[in-house]
């Protein structure tokens, strides 16, 4: 049996690890952590829909982040398949530029574990 905290450190490791294949620049990965129909919104920067498409997306940008923090994790269970999650992140890009910004995520439980099925940024 799952319990609540389980839960709540398996959406934490998504948030950690979208950080990490973000760093490294190794987008191929991205699946492990966001789902196929994945909705990203970070306006103004960038916008994508389906996990193609945020692939190229993130592929091409100029600037990347290299390193991501993420803190202040507040994970809500909503039903067995489904969570909600908001905290805030920490970016320097590539150039040295900072971004700090809060992230509200929805998440879903599939076959390969928890997914972000939708991202919504704001810049700080």
């Amino acid at each position: 049996m799952t319990t609540i905290i389980d839960t709540e450190r398996a959406i934490e490791r998504v948030l950690h690890s979208v950080a990490y294949i973000l760093d490294a620049g190794e987008y191929e990965r991205m699946g492990e952590v966001f789902h196929e129909d994945v909705h990203f919104s970070n306006p103004g920067r960038l916008e994508a829909r389906g996990l193609g498409t945020l692939i190229e997306a993130f592929s091409a940008i100029a600037n990347p982040a290299r390193s991501h923090s993420n803190t202040n994790i507040v994970v809500t269970v909503v039903d067995d398949t489904h969570a909600t999650s908001v905290c805030k992140a920490h970016t320097v890009r590539a150039d040295g530029e900072v971004a700090p910004a809060e992230y509200r995520d929805a998440h879903v439980l599939t076959d390969h574990g928890w997914r972000i099925a939708e991202r919504r940024i704001r810049q700080l």
